[in-house]
């Protein structure tokens, strides 16, 4: 699920559960990891990105661009292929033009450009390989990340899920409980309308929920390359960790090592490249050729010729405004560069205060918060089974409870999601393997 789809959606939890709610702390047994995705089973975050750098259509696409830019480097530095002239002259006219020619010529000719340009347009094809491969590795980076951001949406799917679930079961028992009270005279029947009235929320939200959740499984197998209707495992629980480098050191990491970064350096050495290359068009371009003559009526008999011809830049209005053109390209890929450099650096601080955020959010509901909401409605199941407290007080710890959970899975979800912006933005997996 897209990030701006998952915060509308948990926002609509949030609506629906500002009345009261019921539910109780969720337990994930642990499943066995599997080296397949399969339907009963876990999959992991390794398995999801190692299927997806090895089958995703779109990195398989760039990994082509790459090896057909490898493929044209050769081709820059040779010189177009010779011309071969067969001529037959002076034959009779009624005679055969191929065995009663007076003259027979072969001549062989090669026009190439000027050694230098040869070596500039080598030279700049080498940089177009180099600039596809880091296009490439940025493509893997770039469907990475949207493979990790996808997998923690689909685990908060699934947990929510969960929650959501026991929620449904919490309640027909608490509904029972109400009930039973009004039934014996101990409560009023508001007590089991209201019981009754959030089970039916809770039934329609297991349905919402589990819809997102079959919405993630189809973004995430179409960055698999796989039938959105193929089921998949399980995501495991994910391990957070924490963030042990520095904000600097990711910095400095980013700088010299973000595939996009990389990309627009070549791409300034190739436009410095095409400003030589333009250049050069002031150089001239060169014929070589060398000819057999068969004449035996000509004086002398047969004979070798050899030509040496090279063009001269006369219209040179031409060349030079393609020297302007690529000096005004330079530039361009030059500021370039600068804004994306300027921009890679407040995209990571961005990123890692919002992921930093999202850590300390989540230890704190895992450390304070639930604990002490899971106490608050123990306090109050057991006060209103002693008619100590009311419904609605009971209904109102279990609100807490359900809002703090689901909050603690978004914030989970944030970080592995800006975890997954940092790697991208950085240019490697910034999880322990």
């Amino acid at each position: 699920m897209r990030t701006e789809d998952k915060t509308v959606s948990m926002r609509t939890w949030r609506c629906i559960l500002m009345i009261p709610a019921v539910s109780l702390a969720v337990s994930h047994p642990a499943a066995a990891q599997t080296a397949a995705f399969v339907s009963s089973g876990t999959i992991t975050l390794a398995q999801v990105l190692a299927v997806v750098e090895s089958d995703n259509p779109e990195i398989a696409a760039a990994k082509a661009r790459w090896e057909a830019a490898q493929k044209r480097i050769v081709q820059a530095a040779t010189p177009d292929k010779p011309r071969v002239d067969i001529e037959r002259m002076y034959a009779p006219l009624n005679g055969n033009i191929i065995n009663n020619a007076m003259e027979k010529n072969i001549a062989v000719t090669q026009e190439t450009p000027f050694p230098t340009t040869l070596y500039f347009r080598h030279s700049r094809a080498q940089r177009e390989a180099e600039i596809a491969e880091q296009a490439y590795r940025a493509k893997v980076r770039e469907v990475s990340s949207q493979a990790e951001q996808a997998y923690a949406g689909l685990f908060l799917a699934y947990r929510a899920l969960d929650i959501f679930n026991e929620n449904v079961e919490i309640m027909r028992r608490f509904s029972k409980v109400a009930e039973s009270k009004y039934a014996a005279g101990r409560s009023s029947q508001l007590d089991a309308l209201k019981a009754q009235t959030e089970l039916t929320r809770m039934l329609d939200l297991v349905v919402a929920v589990d819809r997102e959740k079959e919405a993630d499984e189809a973004q995430l197998n179409a960055l698999l390359n796989r039938d959105e209707r193929v089921p998949l495992g399980t995501p495991a629980d994910p391990d957070p960790g924490d963030l042990d480098l520095p904000l600097d050191r990711l910095e400095a990491d980013a700088q010299s090592g973000r595939p996009e970064l990389r990309q627009a350096t070549l791409e300034t050495r190739k436009a410095a490249l095409d400003l030589s290359l333009a250049k050069s068009a002031f150089l001239p371009d060169l014929m070589l050729q060398f000819r057999y003559r068969d004449a035996p009526t000509e004086p002398g008999g047969s004979s070798r010729d050899a030509v040496v011809g090279f063009t001269v830049p006369l219209w040179f209005w031409k060349p030079l405004a393609k020297v302007d053109e690529a000096r005004a390209q330079k530039a361009s890929s030059e500021a370039e560069l600068q804004a994306m450099r300027v921009g890679t650096s407040a995209d990571l601080r961005t990123a890692w205060a919002r992921a930093r955020t999202a850590k300390r959010l989540a230890d704190a509901y895992r450390t304070t918060l639930l604990p002490q909401a899971s106490e608050a409605l123990a306090v109050a199941g057991s006060g209103y089974m002693t008619g100590a407290n009311s419904f609605l007080d009971l209904l109102d710890a279990q609100r807490s409870l359900l809002n703090y959970r689901l909050e603690y899975l978004q914030d989970i979800e944030e970080y592995e999601q800006r975890l997954a912006e940092l790697s991208r933005i950085v240019g490697r997996e910034l999880r322990a393997p």
